[in-house]
């Protein structure tokens, strides 16, 4: 399993400080109990053509005997490419630009970003619908959203970034809050995302 963090720094900045990266010891997601760090894994990370080796730390709770991941929330869980990367070239096909067009921005090739596509479609509705929750969760009224799938999940995106910045101060693109809010879960064939409000 892996838990998304917030994490203040660039995927470069990430990359660069390797083990030496500090975060606070979790508490496990099932029984809320300390975890303790236990060790670490490589994974890539491709970043507008550019493939980084990030060090991600493990933590293992001692109750629920389960290992943990601890990644950033700018890595989306089962993806190669960063989110940022994947939210701007899904923007960019949402509202008008070809998938082509999109792709060649993103450095991908044109079957990644059809497929990013797809899935955020696909999964559109539910996310709309647990983005605007978890709005409200956070103390914003919401009103006016606009109609059509595509539109609608991504005035819920900017409008959860808005709520989740007014309330924690926390910095970032919405895309990575809104991976951090779902998970890591963002593009990932689970219809029913792990809602958190952190």
């Amino acid at each position: 399993m892996t838990i998304v963090w917030h994490c203040p720094m660039t995927a470069h900045d990430y990359a660069a400080a390797g083990r030496k990266v500090v975060l606070d010891r979790p508490d496990c997601p099932s029984c809320q109990k300390a975890m303790s760090f236990h060790g670490f894994y490589s994974r890539p990370l491709r970043f507008g053509g550019e493939i980084l080796r990030l060090v991600v730390r493990r933590a293992r709770c001692r109750a629920c005997r389960v290992t943990h991941g601890l990644v950033p929330d700018f890595v989306g869980r089962l993806r190669l490419d960063a989110v940022e990367v994947i939210g701007d070239a899904l923007e960019q096909m949402l509202t008008g630009t070809t998938g082509a067009v999109a792709a060649a921005g993103a450095d991908v090739p044109y079957t990644t970003a059809r497929d990013w596509r797809r899935r955020f479609l696909a999964r559109a509705k539910t996310l709309t619908s647990g983005f605007l929750a978890a709005v409200v969760a956070l103390g914003d009224l919401v009103g006016g959203v606009p109609v059509g799938d595509a539109n609608a999940v991504l005035f819920a995106i900017g409008a959860l970034a808005a709520a989740d910045r007014r309330r924690s101060g926390a910095t970032g693109s919405p895309w990575r809050i809104a991976n951090r809010i779902v998970g890591g879960e963002l593009l990932s064939a689970n219809t029913d995302p792990p809602w958190i409000i952190a």
